[in-house]
């Protein structure tokens, strides 16, 4: 007779590690797989948390200037109210550029995605439609008025400050003015800018050279010479980088700098300065309110631009420009009474003044008193 094998029992306390290990090894697999599933379903934001801020600018973050002055304005915003941040350099400002850097934010979990260098309102759209999750902020341009997330600073409001200090400043009733290309934004700078001059000196004449871009710094330097060949003795601009101050610094041309401050320059009489840094924690903090949406303005009233002045000014200039101060915060606007272009067309009556919205929509034209010289 063939014996039969018989197994060694296995007692209760023997199954027990051996079942709470399965039952590890089989939570283990639950858990993983939920979390390949949150990944997939919810995209990356599952995995990185809710805490990433992405800036995308179209230089450098140590280029001094325009995207300089963003980066380290978000960077102290990020590190002040715990959030990380991404840095997207060098895209430029169109739609195949700026929607590869999205997408690189996106994947890697941006909750807010920055474009202070601006973006059409159909490209914006498309983005909010792609990630319905992410709150974007645009700097306001013509095609993304009111759109969700934007801002416009109301630079203007200085550039008018900035002219009557040109105005008063100048000795051969010509100043200069350098900048990209017409846009609605750009012409309201200019046109402040000659307003103001135009107040406290009826005889000025703002020759502006256009450059053709935000960083063209051998037109910029060519613009500042034709300008010195036409017997500026001052300018302003708006452009990105510090080209046109150190150019003019060289030609012994006094100049009023644009987004940053130039102490070391002789030549720099006063800055147009924006606060950055109180603007996007203005912004990033009502997002985490969950209240973020529409359209902001920064100007003199809430304190996001000012003009810093040197030391060079008189005793006069200050009062002048104390006293447009105060007008512009207590209610001046500066679009408005009689206006002419400078084609001859009446752009606003004496008891009219032209809205915001119009400004940014309709202000394709130049005030008279203002010649386009160069490029």
């Amino acid at each position: 007779m063939s014996k039969k094998t018989i197994l060694p029992a296995h007692s209760a306390d023997e199954e027990l590690p051996r079942r709470f290990y399965i039952l590890n090894a089989v939570v283990a697999v639950v858990l993983m797989a939920a979390i390949f599933i949150s990944i997939y379903q919810f995209g990356a934001e599952a995995w990185h948390g809710r805490r990433q801020v992405a800036l995308i600018i179209s230089g450098t973050k140590n280029q001094v200037g325009w995207n300089s002055s963003h980066y380290l304005a978000v960077k102290n915003v990020c590190t002040e109210l715990d959030f990380d941040l991404i840095v997207k350099e060098n895209v430029l400002p169109t739609y195949e550029e700026c929607k590869k850097a999205v997408d690189e934010a996106a994947a890697r979990g941006a909750v807010i995605i920055l474009l202070p260098n601006g973006c059409h309102l159909y490209d914006l759209e498309k983005f909010e439609k792609d990630y319905p999750k992410i709150t974007f902020c645009t700097i306001e341009t013509i095609s993304a008025l009111w759109s969700s997330g934007s801002y416009s600073i109301l630079s203007y409001e200085v550039s008018y400050m900035a002219g009557i200090l040109a105005g008063l400043h100048t000795k051969t009733n010509k100043i200069g003015y350098i900048a990209p290309f017409i846009d609605p934004e750009i012409n309201q700078g200019i046109n402040a800018f000659a307003i103001g001059a135009q107040r406290v000196n009826p005889n000025i004449e703002v020759l502006v050279n256009w450059t053709g871009g935000w960083d063209k710094p051998s037109s910029e330097e060519q613009a500042v010479q034709n300008l010195k060949a036409e017997h500026v003795d001052f300018l302003a601009y708006h452009q990105n980088g510090e080209t046109i101050p150190n150019t003019a610094e060289r030609a012994g041309i006094d100049f009023i700098a644009f987004n940053e401050v130039y102490p070391s320059n002789t030549r720099c009489i006063a800055s147009i300065t924006i606060d950055w840094k109180r603007m996007y924690k203005d912004l990033i903090t009502y997002y985490r309110r969950n209240n973020l949406g529409g359209a902001y303005g920064f100007g003199l009233s809430n304190q996001m631009v000012d003009l810093k002045v040197s030391d060079r000014i008189t005793k006069r200039e200050q009062v002048l420009l104390d006293t447009a101060r105060w007008e512009i915060e207590n209610g001046r606007i500066i679009f408005a009474g009689e206006i002419f272009d400078r084609n001859g067309v009446q752009r606003c009556t004496a008891n009219e003044s032209i809205s915001f919205q119009s400004l940014q929509k309709n202000m394709n034209w130049l005030v008279r008193g203002v010649k386009v010289i160069g490029n």
